[in-house]
This record gives structure tokens, C-alpha cells and sequence, in this order.
């Protein structure tokens, strides 16, 4: 590799290597949040297909209903990023203070939606034995809300300031909670009574605690409250907290329509039938597994393009998000070739320990799901990146109307091939994927068209200095 090609893409501000040190241990941590959901739902199918379908549909629910409000809170990680960048390093854990006020004003406001899980189930029609089995599953993760609202305000402070190997660490434990504590509640080992969906619940809640724990230990270390004056910033900061929802709302109303039109397309393919929503289940626990370690990288590339603005550097923050799109291309042509070439093998993974008479039937329609499937993973790749780009510059508005549209564009197209044309639901599926490849292509244009940039983040923005520039990228390594 010439020096000039490893300058060119690697080195320097921006590149690569800097944002990969950001970026990897939160791809690993999205990756191991990814796969408590994956091994609960592995577990549920031992039980039969029902059990992993109500716990996709009842988790999916249970988020649409806090989404609003962890996107709110969790973009705290720009601000304190923009700080960060800026020198301002008192401000990060001032802003910390304001993201778990609103967790814990939130918290009243998400159990307010617990009506909400067992009507949207019957609307959509599902079957009274999944409906019972996913409102159980909804209510225990509503209630335990509050858990993932406070660490979505914690975790803000280390993806702001690039310190993301805590956030790696603290879901290695959470991982290795969770997986004991689901198997000893859901099989009923270790002398435990069996519970089922359940304990499938209280095992992610047990997971989300333990992360929680480790991150409040490192957050509150003697060194790091000497660094950010963490003891002094315990109190309300009207202008952050006004910065804070300002940009923030739109951020979280933007999850919360995307999540709510996507929850609406698996209802509606729920609707079809047992088999076909667990089929649906199968195809979308590898969509899981494709999609949400992005949202690692995206939150590096916003967390990068912040740090990048704080210290008034806009060539960096662009080529922050150009490295995100070259690793992006890497990842999502390894999730296309995986989907098209072992799709049975990836079926198998979630066949119960007695298949039901009907599975291979639900087998053969999950391995061609999962095939159509690789019509949109760069696309994905596309949106995350360019996305995760203009929300940390601030650009919080346009990224949720045009994110809004495109979504429930895809939603009214589900609706219109499943109830008004009636078409078969493999059929109704390919349609389905077929509208995502515009997500990526509608983000990427309003990057390359530079009005995200010259947002004022900050009330005080002076330009940081040398020795505040300087400790930035020397955070990524500790």
C-alpha cells in the first residue's frame, strides 16, 4: 500500500483509522444489543414459532413507544461532541446532567403508553394466542423503560467525546447477563420456574441494567469527574437544555415515525397468518443483524462530524463521512453475498427443537425473503452514513420530514400491495424491499448539496484551542 493511497483514505483528520477507532467498538456494541435480541428470539423458537414472532412484534412495539424519547436524549452525543471538539469540556457532562433530567420526566410519559400494545395487536389482527404472548412481552419492557432511557443519557457522554470501548465493555456484560438470565428464565434452570416470553423480557432488562452499571462506574471515576467537572455539573442549564430539545426533538420524532411506519409494515405482514409471520420473523431477525450494527458507525460518524465542527473544521467532518461510506460499502457487500448464498442455513439457525408440520413450508418463504433482502443493504449503508452526518452537523429537521416521507412512503406501499391489491405475500414482499434503495440515495443528495453546513450548534462556539484540538483524537485511545 503506497503511502500516498494510506494519506489519502487512512490517515490524517477524518479519515479511516480515526473514525474506525470510534466506530468499532460501537459496531461491536450494537452488534452485542443486536444479539441479545437474536439469542431471546433463538431461545423463544425452541419453545415453537409463535414465541419468536410475538417477541419480534412485541419488542418492535415496545421501542416505537421510547424511540421518541431515546433519540431525543441520545442526541446529546452531537452536543457534547460539538464541546468536545470545541475545547468545552465542563459543557459535555452539563449536557449529560440535561439528556437524564428529560430520561427521567420521559419515563411517565412512555408508561402512559401501555393501552396502547394489546390494541395494536388486535388492529392488526394477529392471533389471540400471539396476542397474549406479546403483551406480555410489551408490559415488562414498558415498565422497565426507564433502564434504557438513563443509559441512553450516559452513553451519549462516551460516543460524544469517542471513548466508545466503555460502551463496548459495558455490552459484553449486559450480553453475558443477558444470555444466563434467559436461559434460566425461559427453560425455568437454576431451580427457576419456567416462564417463557417472560423471562425473555426480564432477561433483556437484566442485560440493559448491567451495561448501566458499568457505565455509571466509569462515568463517575474520580478521574473522569476531574477532567469534565462532573460533581459541579449536577444541575439545570436552561440554554443546554434548550439546545438540547431544540435539536433533539426532531431527532427523536424522526425514530419515532420511522419505527412506527416500519412497526405497521409487520403488522401488516403479520396479518397474512401464523406462517407468514413467522417467516417475516425469520427474514427480519438477519435484517437485525445486517442493519443495527450500522448504527454503531452512524453514531461514530455523527459523534466525528461533531467533534469536526467544534473545532471549525468542515473539510475533516466531510471526509469523516466519506470514511464511514467506504467502510459501509465493505460491510454491506459482505451482509449481500451472505443473503444471497446461505439463506437456508441462515433459516435453519431459528428452527424449533420440534418443528412444527408447517415449518418447512415457513422455511422456504423466510430463504427467499431473505434473498429479496439483498436488494438494499448499501442503501441502508447510504442512509445511515449520510444521515448519522447532517444530524451531527444539526441538520435535525429536513433528515426527520424527508426521513418521514420516505418511510411511510414504504409503509403505504405495503398497505397498497397487501389489502388493496391483495397480492400474495412473497409477491407483496419484493415490492416491499424494492422501495428502500431510495432511502439512501435521498440522504446521500442532500449531503453532497452542503446546506448542512454553518448550523450553530452551540450559544459560545469560539474556536477551540491548540490544546483542546489536540486532546480529541487523544481521547480515542484511551
Amino acid at each position: 500500500m503506497s503511502s500516498g493511497f494510506h494519506e489519502r483514505h487512512f490517515a490524517g483528520p477524518g479519515g479511516i483509522r480515526e473514525l474506525w477507532l470510534i466506530a468499532l467498538p460501537m459496531v461491536i456494541s450494537t452488534g452485542l444489543d443486536t444479539a441479545m435480541m437474536f439469542i431471546d428470539r433463538m431461545f423463544l423458537a425452541r419453545l415453537d414459532s409463535v414465541h419468536m414472532a410475538a417477541c419480534m412484534a412485541g419488542g418492535i412495539t415496545a421501542f416505537t413507544c421510547t424511540t421518541f424519547f431515546i433519540g431525543l436524549i441520545g442526541y446529546a452525543t452531537a452536543l457534547v461532541a460539538h464541546q468536545f471538539g470545541a475545547g468545552q469540556k465542563a459543557g459535555c457532562a452539563r449536557t449529560v446532567t440535561q439528556a437524564l433530567i428529560l430520561a427521567f420526566l420521559a419515563y411517565p410519559l412512555v408508561l402512559a403508553f401501555l393501552p396502547l400494545g394489546a390494541a395494536t395487536f388486535r388492529w392488526a389482527g394477529h392471533d389471540p394466542v400471539q396476542i397474549r404472548l406479546e403483551t406480555t412481552y410489551f408490559t415488562i419492557l414498558i415498565f422497565g423503560s426507564l433502564i434504557m432511557l438513563v443509559r441512553s443519557a450516559i452513553s451519549s457522554f462516551f460516543s460524544g467525546i469517542g471513548r466508545t470501548r466503555v460502551i463496548m465493555v459495558a455490552n459484553v456484560v449486559a450480553l453475558a447477563v443477558n444470555i444466563v438470565v434467559a436461559w434460566a428464565l425461559i427453560f425455568g434452570r437454576l431451580g427457576l420456574p419456567p416462564m417463557g416470553m417472560a423471562g425473555a423480557a426480564l432477561a433483556i432488562l437484566a442485560g440493559d441494567a448491567a451495561a448501566l452499571l458499568v457505565q455509571l462506574a466509569a462515568y463517575l471515576r474520580p478521574a473522569n469527574r476531574r477532567e469534565f467537572a462532573v460533581t459541579a455539573a449536577w444541575r439545570f442549564d436552561r440554554a443546554l437544555m434548550g439546545r438540547l430539545v431544540r435539536f433533539g426533538l426532531p431527532s427523536g420524532a424522526e425514530l419515532m415515525i420511522n419505527l412506527t411506519a416500519f412497526t405497521c409494515m409487520v403488522s401488516m405482514f403479520h396479518g397474512y397468518g401464523e406462517r407468514v409471520a413467522s417467516a417475516v420473523t425469520l427474514a427480519f431477525n438477519w435484517d437485525m443483524v445486517a442493519f443495527v450494527p450500522m448504527i454503531g458507525l452512524q453514531i461514530a460518524v455523527t459523534s466525528l462530524v461533531g467533534q469536526s465542527l467544534g473545532r471549525k473544521d468542515e473539510a475533516a467532518a466531510v471526509r469523516s463521512a466519506w470514511s464511514g461510506m467506504k467502510v459501509i460499502v465493505f460491510y454491506s457487500g459482505t451482509m449481500l453475498v451472505l443473503f444471497l448464498t446461505i439463506p437456508g442455513l441462515l433459516v435453519r439457525v431459528f428452527q424449533p427443537s420440534l418443528p412444527p408440520a408447517d415449518f418447512p413450508e415457513i422455511a422456504a418463504m423466510a430463504k427467499v425473503m431473505i434473498m429479496l433482502m439483498a436488494v438494499y443493504p448499501l442503501s441502508d449503508g447510504m442512509f445511515i452514513v449520510f444521515s448519522g452526518a447532517i444530524r451531527g452537523a444539526g441538520d435535525t429537521t429536513w433528515a426527520m420530514v424527508a426521513s418521514a416521507i420516505l418511510h411511510w412512503g414504504a409503509a403505504l406501499n405495503a398497505w397498497f400491495c397487501i389489502h388493496y391489491l391483495k397480492l400474495d405475500p412473497l409477491t407483496a414482499w419484493t415490492f416491499f424491499v424494492l422501495s428502500f434503495p431510495i432511502f439512501g440515495v435521498t440522504f446521500w443528495l442532500r449531503f453532497r448539496g452542503g446546506k448542512w453546513k454553518g448550523r450553530k450548534l452551540l450559544p459560545d462556539e469560539a474556536s477551540a484551542p491548540p490544546a483542546a484540538q489536540a486532546s480529541a483524537p487523544a481521547a480515542l485511545h484511551e
